[in-house]
């Protein structure tokens, strides 16, 4: 499992590479968003991110982890008292965060919980491996584009939540997107029509959006 841990306090991003390494681990770490950013060309399968960095804030680097395929899963390690910071990384799209001291059998924890959400999910008949981009649903393979399969994925991550099409549209589709809401609307009639779980568990959230109710 490969891990980028971007930290600029040197005791601490060592102790932290020292720790990972010793779970099993494998561990790059660097101290700017420059280097993260040089980094990234190779695949990792978490990305541990300092909020505050030398050369800017790490959360900008949050939409560019997004796009990488496979997407590794995102932990923010903030202060404490930087809560506006937490919740805008996790508005963002950052999977969890930490908040300094950080307790190291926690972050363990916390990444082997994520990276195995992020390699395969299973909702009801439906299963989702994120290494192969492949879904199966009651046992047949369903071809997907990238924006179906992307939109699929974001879906299962927030079961249960009501999400408005707006954040549908800056999440999937990020910020430079120039179609409007109609585009989810259409990608989400093609989940349904192409995935029998999620035409009986996608629902329509009257003025709002959509919601994946969750498998009882």
């Amino acid at each position: 499992m490969n891990v980028l841990v971007v930290e600029d306090e040197p005791k601490l991003a060592d102790g932290l590479a020292r720790f990972l390494t010793y779970a099993g681990f494998h561990v790059s770490v660097v101290g700017t968003l420059a280097e993260a950013k040089r980094q990234l060309e190779q695949p990792f399968d978490a990305v541990l991110l300092d909020v505050r960095l030398p050369d800017g804030e790490g959360w900008t680097l949050i939409p560019k982890l997004k796009t990488l395929k496979p997407r590794p899963a995102i932990i923010l390690a903030t202060a404490r008292g930087e809560a506006d910071d937490r919740v805008f990384g996790l508005e963002l799209g950052a999977d969890d965060y930490l908040v300094k001291p950080i307790v190291l059998k926690e972050l363990e924890i916390r990444l082997k919980r994520l990276v195995k959400q992020t390699d395969e999910i299973s909702f009801g008949d439906m299963m989702v491996d994120a290494r192969s981009r492949t879904v199966t649903d009651h046992g047949q393979a369903i071809r997907m584009t990238n924006k179906e399969y992307e939109l699929l994925l974001f879906f299962l991550k927030h079961s249960g939540e009501a999400l408005d099409r707006n954040r549908l549209l800056d999440e999937v589709w990020d910020y430079t997107f120039a179609g409007d809401t109609r585009t989810v609307d259409t990608h989400v009639k093609q989940l349904r029509d192409k995935l029998p779980t999620m035409k009986r568990y996608l629902k329509t959230v009257h003025r709002v959006g959509y919601r994946l109710e969750e498998v009882r």
